[in-house]
């Protein structure tokens, strides 16, 4: 349960217990501004400009405090230390059932695809602009496409890309464009959106 702290000024039988603030560890002085925290213990007190959450230093006099485990929080932080929070609806999660991806917890409804809306836990996804996307919006509406066979590039299948030019990473698809050998592994250039293997297989196709 949250608590309000009490701010107090120090006494001189105060002072003469030498109190240091809890958090800069600064000498407090006699009639000088304190703030004491009930859950915290009266053997421990605060410069009114030090007393924040440990997490986001936001100031937490005269408003609602967590203490836990010798450490101040705003209630946002306090929740965050009890429960995930999930990315995207940014509340806290209950359930016992949630998923977690690119570093953060999502309710199982809430971790869905940008584009359709469709349910992303356990499924094959990819991040588009830093947004989850599943494999079929992400085929029909992102994926590059093969320069050799036109189709598009599955995003968990090996490629070849060079500059704006992409193949499938198969002899089939990345071969010379004039005697189609297959070109995985092996020295090529790239001219006209053409590729080769030598010299003269380019004076086949541009000459």
């Amino acid at each position: 349960m949250g608590t309000a702290a009490t701010a107090g000024a120090m006494n001189s039988g105060q002072a003469l217990k030498s109190f240091s603030c809890h958090h800069c560890q600064q000498p407090m002085q006699q009639g000088e501004p304190a703030v004491y925290a009930e859950r915290a213990g009266y053997d421990k007190l605060w410069h009114p400009a030090c007393f924040v959450c440990r997490t986001c230093n936001e100031l937490l006099v005269d408003m609602i405090y967590f203490w836990k485990k010798g450490n101040m929080y705003c209630g946002r932080h306090y929740g965050d230390s009890e429960k995930p929070r999930c990315g995207g609806c940014d509340k806290l999660i209950f359930s016992n059932e949630y998923t977690q991806a690119e570093g953060q917890n999502w309710h199982l409804k809430h971790f869905c695809c940008f584009d359709c809306d469709c349910i992303l836990a356990g499924e094959t996804y990819v991040m588009e602009n830093e947004k989850p996307i599943c494999r079929p919006c992400y085929m029909k509406n992102y994926a590059v496409k093969c320069s050799s066979c036109q189709t598009a590039v599955d995003p968990e299948a090996q490629r070849v890309s060079y500059d704006t030019l992409h193949w499938h990473a198969q002899p089939q698809c990345f071969k010379c464009s004039g005697c189609s050998k297959g070109l995985i592994g092996q020295r090529f250039m790239v001219v006209q959106g053409f590729v080769f293997c030598s010299v003269e297989c380019k004076k086949k196709i541009l000459n």
